[in-house]
């Protein structure tokens, strides 16, 4: 989920040849508000990735402003245990 507009996200899906959809928030930014990551002052959502379960149970967070690769090294780390 991304805060960018549906054209960013578009022309990002093609750039890289995504074959799943990729999902916007903009412009109301109801699910950044809804998983309270809104930085109302900023005027953009904390870095957080939330791994979440078939039945739509949250099984872990990765909140790091600094380290983008730990978002996924982490969410994949979850993913393998739930396995």
């Amino acid at each position: 989920m991304s805060v960018d507009s549906f054209a960013t996200q578009g022309a990002f899906g093609q750039q890289i040849n995504a074959n799943f959809p990729l999902l916007s928030d903009w412009p109301l930014y109801n699910t950044c508000k809804a998983y309270d990551v809104w930085r109302e002052d900023r005027h953009v959502p904390a870095r957080v990735t939330y791994v979440i379960d078939k039945e739509g149970v949250i099984r872990g967070v990765v909140e790091s402003e600094t380290d983008m690769d730990v978002h996924s090294r982490e969410a994949l780390r979850i993913v393998k245990e739930l396995g």
